[in-house]
Order: C-alpha cells, then sequence, then structure tokens
C-alpha cells in the first residue's frame, strides 16, 4: 500500500474515531469542530497513466532536438534525481512522525472515552459529575488540537507526495528526451 493511502487511512479513522467520541447528548462535537478531511489534496505517487509507460519516445522537432545541449540534459536528470532522493527522505521523515501522531492521537481518543463514561457514572448534578464533565471536555479540547495538528501533517504530506511525482514525472520526460536524442545522434553516426 502507498505511502499517501496509508496516511489518508489513518487520517479518516482518527478523525471518525474523534467524532464518534465526541457524539453525546452532554458534548456533541459540531461539524466546524471537525470538519472532514479533504480528499483531494492528496496525490498518489504510483499513478503513472498507460501513455506515460509507452516505450518509444514521442516524435521531438528535430530543430528542438538539436539545440539541446547533452550534458545540461544530463545535469537536468541528475539534478532531479537528487531533488527526488530528498523528497523521498523527506516523505519518510514526516511520514513517521504523522504514524506517531496518529498513536498519540488513538491514545486521546480511549482518554476520551474513559472520561465520558466517569462521567455518565456520576449522579447527575454532584460536583463529582461536574467535575468529570470538565475533565471530559478539557480532553475533548485537547482532541481537537491534536486533531488539527494531524490535519496540517496530512496537508504537508500531501504536498509533497505530489511534489515528489511531479519530480518523477518530469525526470521520466527527460530521460526519454535523452534517450531519444543518443539514438538520434548514434543515427547519424552511422550514416557518416
Amino acid at each position: 500500500m502507498n505511502t499517501s493511502f496509508r496516511f489518508l487511512i489513518l487520517t479518516i479513522f482518527i478523525a471518525l474515531g474523534f467524532i464518534t467520541s465526541c457524539n453525546d447528548e452532554d458534548a456533541i462535537c459540531t461539524e466546524e469542530d471537525n470538519p472532514s478531511v479533504n480528499n483531494t489534496d492528496i496525490a498518489s505517487t504510483d499513478s503513472s497513466s498507460t501513455e506515460d509507460s509507452i516505450e518509444e519516445p514521442p516524435p521531438y522537432d528535430a530543430d528542438e532536438i538539436d539545440k539541446i545541449n547533452p550534458e545540461e540534459l544530463s545535469q537536468e536528470i541528475k539534478e532531479l534525481g537528487e531533488k527526488i532522493e530528498i523528497l523521498e527522505k523527506d516523505s519518510k521523515k514526516n511520514f513517521d512522525e504523522y504514524t506517531q501522531m496518529a498513536e498519540s492521537q488513538k491514545r486521546v481518543l480511549e482518554s476520551i472515552k474513559i472520561k465520558k463514561m466517569i462521567m455518565r457514572s456520576k449522579s447527575v448534578g454532584s460536583n463529582e459529575q461536574k467535575n468529570a464533565k470538565i475533565d471530559f471536555e478539557d480532553e475533548k479540547r485537547f482532541g481537537r488540537e491534536k486533531l488539527k495538528s494531524l490535519r496540517e501533517k496530512n496537508l504537508i504530506l500531501s504536498k509533497i507526495t505530489k511534489s515528489l511525482a511531479e519530480a518523477k514525472k518530469e525526470k521520466e520526460k527527460l530521460e526519454k528526451k535523452q534517450k531519444y536524442l543518443l539514438k538520434r545522434k548514434k543515427a547519424k553516426n552511422k550514416k557518416s
């Protein structure tokens, strides 16, 4: 399962757990407290169309190909490779942090459930019930803050994943151009 789907599933699980734990007649979380995860921001690095996987490079304009400096093209490909390597490391680091945050959020959800049960077990109107309700509300607020941080990390991961996919696509495009350039030069050398 690729990284973007893993963190999407974790975010949905955490958000649903938080909504469920807040769904109570004493304390209902509103839609604005828990907006749904925006799935449109998630980009997949594994999406490759059939057009991109065609073995034969696309035909290039002869004048355009002749103007290409092979050394500059190689340097561009190398720089993209380095950028991809950095983005992959950054993606792994952020995903590890995201996973830790998600685990922490699960613990907060469990704590919210326990505090809700304690609150319900106390006599209505008693000081114990009021104190338990305050604890429950505090834990809920803490959970919302952690969920907000989790969503922010999700957006960061989405941007990294999107940048990574774009860099890989650009590198592949340049490599196809380089391959075509080399074939064209070989063909010219054979004719000479």
